[in-house]
């Protein structure tokens, strides 16, 4: 879960639970670069799961907010498959301490507070979990799924104050690293499946065509040589929906997660 700090202060900008990007014009994310997640790890620039636990079951949206398009019915995968086995809680929070020393150490945090654990949290709810604990400490912060939003940005003032804000709601609430183990050959399949079974398909309700997916096979073999797959049509709707209004954009990622549910990819 590298973490984030923004490079550029804008309205749109994102902080990921694996990752972080930018704004409309300057990144695009590649949602599955499992390789460096941590806390503080900014060498990778794409990376985003918005792991769901009940696809297809959005909330009604306000009378202020855009309506949400219908979309496919929940997914399961044809075949569940053996994942490897979770991190011990001695070893998750070995990974934790390691992971918020780097983010301090990136954002010149000196001296960071200690900051014990409430809950560890997953992809279904790392974003909406540190973004309330954001706003309550002051910063207008939404989140869905692995992202969080910035629809004001963060004033170049206040940067010391929001890099110390978040890590200590990154601490409180902190991505559980089990997700962070190497994907197997058998989960990339899964994530495959999903993709052309179930994500292609919700991308479509909101109007973006996905472009057209390797072979099962080569999804494979390429996410296992580089870590992230080439073909990632959660990415193309983001490309879109990153020119929308912050709520569109949320409304988007929290009804197609970019990942299937964290129970059949982790097996928990």
């Amino acid at each position: 879960m590298p973490h984030p700090k923004p490079l550029v202060q804008r309205g749109k900008q994102l902080r990921l639970g694996m990752g972080w990007f930018l704004g409309p014009q300057e990144a695009i994310v590649s949602h599955r670069s499992r390789a460096a997640i941590g806390t503080g790890v900014a060498s990778v620039l794409l990376a985003l799961l918005v792991g769901c636990s009940s696809l297809g079951a959005a909330t009604q949206p306000s009378p202020t907010e855009p309506p949400l398009p219908p979309v496919p019915g929940p997914w399961s995968p044809s075949e569940p498959i053996v994942v490897p086995a979770p991190l011990s809680e001695e070893e998750a929070m070995e990974q934790r301490a390691d992971d918020l020393k780097s983010e301090a150490s990136i954002d010149g945090l000196v001296d960071p507070p200690v900051v014990d654990l409430v809950r560890w949290t997953s992809y279904f709810d790392w974003g909406q979990t540190v973004a309330q604990c954001l706003r309550d400490a002051g910063f207008n912060a939404r989140g869905a799924g692995g992202v969080i939003s910035y629809p004001d940005g963060i004033p170049a003032s206040q940067n010391m104050a929001f890099s110390l804000a978040f890590y200590v709601c990154n601490s409180k609430y902190s991505l559980n690293p089990t997700y962070s183990q190497t994907l197997t050959a058998d989960q990339w399949g899964l994530s495959y499946d999903y993709d052309v079974e179930w994500l292609v398909p919700c991308l479509a309700a909101f109007g973006v065509t996905a472009s057209d997916p390797p072979t099962r096979e080569t999804f494979i073999a390429t996410a296992l040589q580089q870590g992230s797959p080439t073909w990632m049509p959660w990415s193309e709707g983001q490309r879109v929906y990153s020119e929308k209004t912050w709520q569109e954009e949320m409304n988007f990622m929290e009804t197609c997660p970019a990942d299937p549910p964290n129970e059949f990819l982790w097996g928990v």
